[in-house]
């Protein structure tokens, strides 16, 4: 198992990157400066550090280049972290020797892809001095690209669905669509490698378009069915709302379809709406005001608050897997899963979790109070022919 560093002066990021990083099956130690971090260093050198830029006393740029002018820390990857939108931040920061750059706010998938990424490269032996050049667009990045833009003419995508319980009931109440590929001569790819690629190539409007189009079809066919209309949430990217026209492709789909608003649910992530804040206002007011819900994606990830979600016409929080994983064993994240959901109530929305796996968990999102929640406990993401077996027993449930 990997041992990552993770050095910023900041506890609740340091909390957040512990968090999201146990998720993924990683050991974390942590420094709270760059003269801590050299002393974690020379006790015991990880596989990777997550080295924030701006700190008091030795910030990142010196640790950096401390590190990879020794010979025996210079292999070790380094992924600079700062708030600052400054190009010349990431520009210093590689100059100073990190292989990587992450902005925060800091995406769970982005984080994740980062981090497998580099820990591969330096699996496989890639010298530290070439790992740069190595995570730049290669053979098989431009395959991925190929093969993508090939999906999207070709329509290689479908949809999956995970049901939502609605707790006070125990019944399926709603859903999530996923988007999944099966590559052609290489199986399924994980929507976590995908995707990003889908937003570098300016596909993902496209493609968010595509997956808003074939829920409401589907809505719209369980709703002509002995199964009835079914309540299904759409993630949308960042990009969808600032590149592309989602209100009005949102409108034209539900009119083609015959789906009524309130049947439909996008889901933003915490990230994407922290970005462009005035912007991302604007576009959601006339979507909820045309009856569509509003939902915030793995919400205690990033770094707003739930007072400033008050700016944002949304009807429900979903809390992320990462607090729920550990919410019977870790009293921190209980006590902020139960806070999540007192103060989500406190503003008349709806709260979801995610991620939920065992029996205990269960409880204690019972006992808390939850709204919903969705999981491997009750169902994995299913294809359109099994779930319908599920809706459909359902809907003769009496």
């Amino acid at each position: 198992m990997a041992t990552l560093l993770i050095v910023d002066d900041e506890p609740q990021v340091r909390k957040l990157l512990e968090t999201l990083l146990h998720h993924e099956g990683y050991q974390t130690v942590s420094a709270s400066s760059g003269e801590e971090a050299l002393q974690v260093v020379a006790q015991q050198p990880p596989d990777l550090i997550l080295l924030d830029i701006m700190m008091p006393g030795m910030d990142g740029y010196e640790v950096a280049s401390q590190l990879k002018s020794d010979d025996v820390t210079a292999g070790i990857p380094i992924i600079m972290l700062s708030a600052l939108s400054d190009p010349g931040a990431r520009v210093s920061g590689l100059e100073s020797g990190a292989e990587e750059f992450l902005s925060k706010p800091i995406e769970r998938i982005e984080l994740s892809l980062r981090v497998r990424n580099l820990l591969r490269l330096t699996a496989h032996g890639e010298r530290a001095d070439n790992l740069r050049q190595a995570l730049q667009p290669d053979v098989d990045r431009r395959d991925l690209e190929t093969a993508l833009r090939q999906a999207v003419e070709r329509n290689e995508f479908i949809v999956h669905y995970q049901p939502k319980v609605e707790l006070a009931t125990d019944q399926l109440c709603a859903l999530e669509a996923l988007l999944r590929w099966d590559r052609p001569g290489h199986g399924a790819v994980s929507p976590a490698v995908f995707v990003p690629v889908l937003e570098s190539l300016g596909l993902i409007v496209a493609v968010g378009r595509w997956v808003i189009e074939a829920v409401c079809q589907q809505i719209a066919a369980w709703q002509r069915s002995a199964i009835g209309a079914v309540e299904v949430s759409v993630n949308v990217s960042g990009h969808q709302l600032i590149e592309g026209d989602l209100i009005a492709d949102i409108a034209r789909i539900l009119a083609q379809t015959g789906v009524e608003p309130h049947w439909l649910e996008v889901e933003l992530t915490e990230g994407s709406l922290m970005e462009n804040t005035q912007h991302t206002i604007a576009s959601l007011q006339p979507l909820h005001a045309m009856g569509v819900k509003i939902s915030i994606d793995d919400f205690g990830t990033g770094y707003s608050s739930l007072a400033y979600l008050r700016r944002f016409p949304i009807d429900t929080l979903k809390i992320d897997i990462a607090f729920i994983r550990e919410v019977t064993s870790n009293p921190q994240d209980a006590a902020i899963t139960r806070t999540i959901i007192e103060l989500a109530h406190s503003l008349n929305l709806r709260v979801v979790a995610e991620g939920v796996e065992t029996q205990a968990q269960l409880a204690f999102l019972k006992d808390a109070g939850c709204d919903q929640i969705q999981g491997y406990l009750f169902s994995r993401p299913l294809p359109v022919a099994t779930l319908e077996r599920l809706l459909l027993e359902r809907s003769e449930t009496p």
